[in-house]
């Protein structure tokens, strides 16, 4: 592999690692640094850096090519791939262990850069573009329009409310009914979104609703099937260990226009973090190799289109039933208003 060094000076000296790393790439900007210490190609002093570290005058940054795209490469049984088009809508299946975007500079695997060869051009004014972004250790649907004029009518969808995304997610705990999480979150120019006071703005709001609960042996036993899981990178040699959070629940969540992290940061304000999220919740509890935690966008409902895939994970019968039944029920968010609280019951699926 090749490898590119720079040492610390006193300009650097206590600047967050991926600030400093413009200086070994600055074809990067800021997302793409920190995608790299993600991949764990930044190297201080030899060993794998998080992108948040203080660097010190002295510590030798190393970046490496990783051979093969290691670590960014979804497992070939879980490969992006076209869904269904509808109109000027195409709805994408991206896997967990790949990133939406494609950014400047960096060529790591993404759905973005894939779209050429999933949905061909067809014509002038019509080129496909992302209208969403899911984290990536998210699984799931992934909206792309067909041109400026219906990414317009995407957007003009969500702010009035019309644009439902049901995800499904396992969180620590038992969580004893259904919640709504209202408040706001400031994610700028930070890795962690931080929460802030509750919103009116219900477009922002993210609601959970408990579909089973596993403790004990069960909940161990559902973690080794998930983690084992082919489809999700998972290997004899995963650990996943056992599992001493108080049991699992299988969550259905629903957003309107979701801000980055959302689902995770409302659901560690919630006290029921997503299981073997690091960065909201527990590093000890490692998920599926390149993910770390179980979160799947499982439908995507639009003004006259709608798209609905489950998650791949092997679920018992009776759960998976459950969470088609959930994904395929009516919409509920019919056109909401900020700061307008009457709304159907969003714990009605």
């Amino acid at each position: 592999m090749n490898v590119r060094e720079l040492r610390v000076d006193a300009a650097l000296a206590g600047q967050r690692l991926d600030r400093a790393l413009a200086a070994l790439t600055p074809e990067l900007g800021l997302r793409g640094r920190r995608r790299l210490a993600a991949r764990g190609a930044v190297l201080v002093n030899g060993r794998v850096g998080d992108a948040a570290r203080r660097l010190r005058q002295g510590d030798v940054l190393a970046l490496r090519d990783l051979e093969d795209g290691a670590g960014t490469t979804p497992c070939s049984a879980d490969m992006p791939r076209l869904l269904s088009r509808q109109g000027d809508y195409c709805f994408l299946y991206k896997p967990a262990g790949l990133h939406s975007a494609a950014l400047a500079g960096d060529n790591s695997p993404s759905l973005e850069a894939l779209l050429p060869a999933l949905l061909p051009e067809e014509g002038e004014g019509r080129a496909p573009r992302l209208m969403q972004r899911l984290d990536y250790g998210t699984s799931g649907i992934v909206c792309a329009a067909l041109g400026a004029k219906a990414a317009q009518a995407f957007r003009v969808a969500e702010r009035a409310g019309r644009c439902e995304k049901r995800y499904l997610a396992l969180l620590r705990g038992t969580l004893a009914g259904p919640s709504t999480v209202r408040l706001a979150l400031d994610t700028a120019d930070r890795r962690q979104s931080r929460v802030l006071a509750d919103t009116d703005d219900m477009l922002r709001w993210t609601e959970f609703l408990p579909l089973h609960a596993w403790d004990g042996a069960a909940a161990t036993g559902l973690l080794a099937g998930l983690i084992l899981d082919p489809a999700h990178g998972g290997s004899a040699s995963s650990e996943g260990g056992g599992d001493d959070s108080g049991g699992l629940t299988l969550a259905a969540c629903r957003i309107r226009c979701g801000a980055r992290h959302q689902i995770r940061a409302h659901a560690a304000a919630l006290g029921h973090p997503l299981w073997g999220d690091g960065l909201y919740g527990r590093s000890d509890q490692p998920g599926p190799a390149g993910t770390g935690f179980f979160l799947h966008h499982g439908a995507l409902l639009l003004p006259g289109a709608a798209c609905v895939q489950p998650p791949a994970w092997p679920l018992p019968d009776a759960q998976a039933g459950a969470v088609r039944k959930w994904l395929e029920s009516p919409a509920q968010c019919g056109i909401l208003r900020r700061g307008h609280r009457d709304s159907p019951d969003p714990h009605q699926p």
